[in-house]
């Protein structure tokens, strides 16, 4: 589900509990009338649990990286 373009990247940040508080009070009231913005963030939710579920790192991926 595709939100609203004004609304895509604070959806984002609050998926990932970065969006300011006075930015998330006025994102969950779009949210709250929105279908299409609570559907991404649902969909986000879901995308980052199979992430968790299925990506355990190690601590040899940040020995891999040259800097």
């Amino acid at each position: 589900m595709n939100p609203c373009r004004r609304y895509e990247e604070s959806v984002i940040l609050l998926s990932h509990q970065e969006l300011g508080r006075k930015k998330a009070v006025t994102l969950q009231k779009h949210l709250s009338q929105c279908e299409r913005c609570s559907g991404y963030l649902h969909e986000l939710g879901n995308v980052f649990q199979i992430i968790e579920k299925h990506f355990q790192p190690t601590s040899s991926l940040f020995l891999d990286i040259q800097w």
